[in-house]
């Protein structure tokens, strides 16, 4: 289906788009070949996002933001993955933690942490989740008392102590505020014994390892956070003691993210691949006259076109349906993550040797596709989480 954008929505689109290609598109392919993974991290675009409202979107009115909608936030997203996955994210990731702040927190959290949110212009969000031993225990999860999350919160007075180890976790070192699930109860499944902790990211007790060198989205690192007896303040606990996973929900559900971006990728590489097609000669003609070429072109734009179309038709549903349906949601997760692998292998193709070279704008975009497949768990996990859903 097609959206009416409206007004609004088509001039923020414009504002992304126009910020991404004149001041990120310039200096992202250096960022990115930077050896050194913490000097990746590009603060001073999230500055100037800043200033002209990208990362505040998605806060209420009174805190300066416009409460950016699920179709907004889908939008712009796309449009920025276009230029550059890895920025877009880390704006993406701080429309996710400042709207569960305001759907979720208490007056007093909203008040605090909001309001430090967008009066810093490098403020940023991280969401620690994961650790060495619990990851796809906590997605699908397999409920087996004590498995998954491991960092331990022990209540201590007006005060939790916080003991653990999390990783490939996003922004850490680098942002402000640490959405931390935490286990309070090891006595049962991590959905039932698992809260959520909203951490100043310099509070005594938090150290920071390395800074994981991945092969795509190196502009949104991930990394390695310890936590030695850190006390949070009770009232820094994100809604009820042993209900964390009730975020976790807000984060995810009905999310667009991981489509969203990779909607804006595989448009990336149709762009690139088409126009090479058009230019490279062989055989006597342009290669877009060989039906082979052809074939794979319209398979792209087939892609391209189903997995907008699908986009769009769950943003609408999201925000209009009442009794919308979660499996949309993963299946546009499955659905996407497919897509952009068939885009890439096609794309490959087309361009021959050409898309293999590193100075080829197609090498990031492969590299950025191929990383983000595991995100909200892989496609074998989702299509787990979606087998009950059906019976």
């Amino acid at each position: 289906m097609t959206i009416p954008f409206t007004e609004e929505q088509i001039a923020l689109r414009d504002l992304a788009r126009d910020f991404f290609e004149k001041e990120v598109r310039p200096v992202s392919a250096e960022i990115d070949a930077r050896p050194n993974p913490k000097d990746c991290y590009p603060a001073e675009l999230v500055r100037k996002a800043s200033e002209i409202g990208l990362r505040t979107l998605a806060l209420p009115e009174e805190y300066g933001g416009v409460a950016a909608d699920v179709v907004t936030k889908a939008l712009l997203l796309a449009t920025m993955c276009e230029v550059e996955a890895g920025t877009a994210k880390i704006i993406s990731q701080c429309w996710k933690v400042s709207r569960v702040i305001v759907e979720a927190g208490t007056e007093a959290q909203r008040k605090k942490f909001l309001t430090e949110f967008a009066e810093d212009p490098n403020y940023t969000c991280s969401i620690l989740m994961t650790e060495p031993n619990a990851g796809s225990d906590n997605i699908l999860p397999y409920n087996a008392p004590g498995a998954g999350v491991a960092l331990t919160a022990v209540q201590d007075g007006e005060s939790y102590i916080l003991n653990g180890t999390k990783h490939m976790s996003s922004l850490v070192g680098f942002s402000k505020l640490l959405l931390v699930y935490a286990r309070t109860d090891r006595n049962q499944p991590v959905r039932q014994g698992t809260s959520t902790f909203l951490v100043p990211h310099d509070l005594p007790g938090i150290s920071y390892g390395q800074v994981h060198n991945k092969m795509g989205f190196r502009l949104y690192p991930n990394g390695e956070t310890f936590f030695d007896h850190v006390r949070v303040p009770k009232e820094y606990r994100l809604g009820e003691e042993n209900a964390g996973f009730a975020t976790f929900s807000q984060i995810f559900r009905g999310s667009l993210e991981i489509p969203a971006m990779y909607l804006g990728i595989g448009k990336a590489i149709y762009r690139i691949v088409l126009d090479h097609a058009r230019q490279r000669v062989q055989g006597g003609r342009p290669i877009i006259e060989h039906q082979a070429i052809g074939m794979m072109l319209a398979e792209i734009a087939m892609m391209v076109d189903t997995l907008e179309g699908y986009l769009w038709d769950t943003a609408y549903h999201i925000q209009n349906d009442t009794d919308y349906d979660v499996k949309k949601t993963r299946f546009g997760k499955i659905f996407s993550c497919d897509c952009v692998v068939k885009v890439i292998l096609l794309g490959l193709d087309i361009l021959g040797g050409s898309g293999i070279m590193r100075d080829h704008p197609m090498e990031k975009l492969v590299r950025d596709g191929l990383t983000f497949l595991h995100g909200d768990g892989t496609n074998s996990i989702n299509k787990l989480r979606v087998v009950p859903l059906l019976k």
